[in-house]
């Protein structure tokens, strides 16, 4: 997996989504996406974040929202 300097985030899709996005391709149901993108975002301590929109973290938050994505992606 890959986590870019500059975020490569999507920015129409919420925190949660972005996170579950790998997931998604791969045909899990969104009830386990949700699932493990929460579990991921309280690892990297957003665990409040899950509905934000992209554009309202910053930087930093978005870095580990890029993190969890990795991870969800499970490399």
């Amino acid at each position: 997996a890959v986590v870019y300097q500059n975020d490569a985030l999507f920015p129409w899709l919420t925190v949660r989504d972005n996170v579950g996005f790998a997931l998604r391709m791969r045909g899990v149901s969104r009830a386990e996406r949700d699932a493990r993108a929460d579990e991921l975002l309280a690892k990297v301590r957003l665990a409040d974040a899950g509905s934000k929109s992209i554009w309202e973290l910053s930087g930093g938050m978005r870095q580990r929202v890029g993190l969890a994505r990795a991870l969800a992606a499970e490399p």
